[in-house]
């Protein structure tokens, strides 16, 4: 695997050891296996365990799985942060080890020597909770060629993924910014309640980072930055590799008012979508500590335009040809110059009361 010129990593065939047996095509997920699984039950869903949800990108649903897994003596895997800020995929068989899953890391993994690992443990007959991106998840089970009895997999409602170098340069700009280090960052910040504003903990002082005022979090959810394959994703619909399909649950004030308000769900928490795609799926979110809520998949994808279609390239060229030339600090540059007044959009909507927000996006 090597890097190309904006630090996604690719396949690169050694042709003095090649034997031209096609292998490497017959596994490949995304050129060769067509997903049938869709939608069993569908849910609006939050965890039971407030600091499980609070420590959570949405509402603690992939946590309270995975806890079951662990009880059990299984092995879950997830994406996690470096020391260096890449991301890579690990395993996790404690609860000390699970919190280094949780929460959004908006970044490609690198699952390196994972798969071989997972198939290992799923042959000794250890119980393994996989979860990532719904590429990754095909990815698994064609390097795998079958489905084990013992394999559970979850996958998210994905937009797409920068490159771990992208978000490696944004980290030592803020470094260079703020002139500390950074010791921490959080894609979702709840604690200035539930959307796309995170944080960064840099020399012990935490930075807020809004969503319309971070160049990074802003050239993300436009959709700019991602690898060039996300934006033909054949798993953009409702036939997903996973057992279970995990995202925000997004629009929930307009499908579900009656599960808000002040005798309901509070949303500034969050509130996940559920969607059941396999028996196993079912049965590993009735042993979860969760609060679920029928809902429908029309619903949850009016919220999740991943759902229907993928990502749009958008300004994509002129993205990437300016970090090319001149890397974060160019984008960061033209950030600057062009975002105007929007820059304050996410920081006034984040500070409307709750009700107020209903209100208007419902009109």
């Amino acid at each position: 695997m090597q890097e190309d010129e904006f630090g996604f990593i690719y396949p690169v065939i050694d042709e003095d050891r090649c034997i031209r047996c096609g292998q490497c095509k017959k596994v490949c997920a995304f050129q060769n296996i067509e997903e049938t699984n869709s939608p069993i039950e569908c849910y609006a869903a939050v965890s039971k365990n407030p600091e499980q949800a609070k420590r959570s990108a949405s509402a603690g649903i992939f946590a309270a799985t995975a806890i079951k897994v662990i009880e059990q003596g299984g092995i879950v895997y997830g994406a996690a942060f470096s020391e260096s800020w890449k991301v890579h995929h690990i395993s996790a068989e404690t609860m000390d080890q699970l919190c280094a899953l949780q929460g959004s890391k908006y970044a490609q993994s690198n699952t390196e020597s994972i798969y071989q690992n997972v198939k290992i443990q799923l042959s000794t007959g250890s119980q393994v909770l996989f979860s990532g991106t719904p590429c990754q998840v095909a990815g698994l089970y064609g390097y795998l060629k079958r489905d084990y009895d013992n394999l559970l997999t979850i996958d998210i409602i994905c937009h797409g993924v920068p490159s771990s170098r992208m978000f490696q340069d944004y980290i030592n700009l803020l470094g260079e910014k703020y002139s500390g280090k950074v010791e921490n960052f959080i894609f979702r910040d709840k604690s200035i309640g539930w959307g796309i504003n995170g944080c960064a903990i840099i020399d012990g002082k935490k930075v807020k980072l809004w969503q319309s005022a971070s160049s990074f979090l802003y050239y993300f959810t436009q959709g700019w930055v991602y690898r060039d394959s996300c934006y033909k994703c054949p798993y953009a619909n409702e036939n997903r590799p996973a057992d279970i399909t995990l995202g925000d649950y997004w629009g929930i004030e307009k499908q579900h008012p009656e599960l808000l308000g002040k005798n309901g769900w509070d949303e500034s928490k969050g509130i996940s979508c559920v969607i059941i795609n396999t028996k196993k799926g079912k049965e590993l979110l009735e042993h979860a500590d969760c609060d679920i809520r029928v809902t429908t998949f029309e619903k949850i994808k009016k919220g999740n335009a991943q759902l229907t279609e993928p990502s749009k390239e958008g300004k994509r060229s002129e993205i990437f040809g300016i970090y090319k030339q001149f890397g974060w600090k160019g984008l960061q540059k033209r950030f600057d110059s062009t975002i105007g007044i929007k820059k304050y959009s996410s920081i006034i909507k984040c500070f409307l009361p709750s009700r107020l927000k209903r209100l208007l996006k419902s009109i």
